[in-house]
């Protein structure tokens, strides 16, 4: 068994267990060159499981997974150097007490890079993070939160790797710093070529992602690049939206109850999105049967689907709040 070529991330029916738990229940999904990949998943999903796998921490019960066609847990070595690594806390990959460079020049020895070679590698990489030389020779403890965790993506590209793993890399940033550092790891996917896996539970960053990999009590429950996923609702990515002049429990029962609704979710204090087939057909049926019901309504529109929506109204996930299927 061998990865496609075209792949560099190929995970294959993966199962992990510790002792009789499985973390892992036989997963398959990939990456191919250049992509941008999320896998998500909520605590206890599998996702740190993934990543120990990758980075050749832990062996596989069943399955395989390779890196750029590299079996890991026959190549764990030659898995290092394809491999950079951006760990979720900052503390636990940066010497506050050096600079920028100062931190590439210490990591980028434990590759075998000469000094040189370290130094224009990672002013290149800084340049693409928005450093200045100031803050490439500023020490770390006087760099804010979102400058630190970009030095840890530098240190983890420092012997440029083809593909990046990153654990968590907005938490603890607000919204400005989160958009902010998967804006720089874009650029970086982009003009480097470099595969990023992003691990994480913040639907954020699909926005970013070419591919999305869902992950729930070990399994992966979806799997596709975000307009696929979307596209597989009822609209094909289009969905009705209604305002109402006001909203309560049986006004939404009674709107929901329509034939045809097989999802939906709330879009704001008033307003609901409604997934049907065919929705600009069936939109003139909701008219109609609103005002049959005497229910007034301030607006009606076709609108696109995002991922967010997909994530509320999916159909293998049980929900607690908003819409079910029909």
């Amino acid at each position: 068994m061998s990865a496609a070529p075209e792949r560099e991330i190929d995970i294959i029916d993966l199962k992990v267990a510790f002792k009789k738990l499985f973390a892992l229940r036989g997963v398959s999904f990939f990456a191919n060159k250049r992509d941008f990949l999320g896998v998500i998943g909520a605590s206890g999903a599998g996702k740190t499981t993934v990543l120990r796998i990758l980075t050749g921490q832990i062996q596989p019960t069943g399955g395989k997974a390779f890196v750029g066609g590299y079996d890991v847990t026959k190549k764990r070595r030659l898995i290092s150097l394809l491999v950079g690594y951006v760990p979720q806390l900052e503390h636990l990959s940066l010497y506050y007490d050096f600079s920028a460079i100062e931190n590439a020049q210490f990591f980028g020895r434990c590759f075998g890079m000469r000094p040189k070679e370290i130094e224009e590698r990672a002013r290149s990489i800084l340049k693409i993070l928005g450093f200045d030389e100031d803050l490439m020779t500023k020490k770390v403890e006087k760099l804010s939160g979102g400058e630190r965790k970009r030095v840890s993506i530098c240190l983890g590209m420092i012997h440029n790797p083809p593909v990046l793993l990153l654990d968590e890399p907005t938490t603890g940033l607000d919204a400005h710093l989160r958009h902010e550092t998967l804006n720089y790891l874009k650029m970086l996917n982009f003009q480097l070529g470099t595969t990023m896996v992003i691990i994480s539970h913040d639907l954020e960053i699909v926005d970013y992602c070419t591919r999305v990999c869902l992950l729930e009590g070990g399994n992966v429950s979806q799997f596709g690049t975000p307009a696929e996923l979307i596209s597989t609702l009822p609209g094909k990515g289009e969905s009705i939206r209604l305002v109402l002049p006001r909203m309560s429990s049986v006004i939404l029962d009674r709107v929901t109850a329509l034939e045809g609704i097989k999802y939906w979710a709330r879009a704001g204090r008033n307003a609901v999105k409604l997934f049907v087939d065919d929705p600009r057909e069936r939109m003139i049926y909701i008219v109609q049967r609103l005002n049959e019901m005497k229910l007034p309504f301030d607006e009606i529109s076709i609108v696109e689907a995002d991922f967010f929506d997909y994530f509320q109204v999916k159909p293998w996930k049980a929900r607690e709040n908003g819409g079910t299927p029909h």
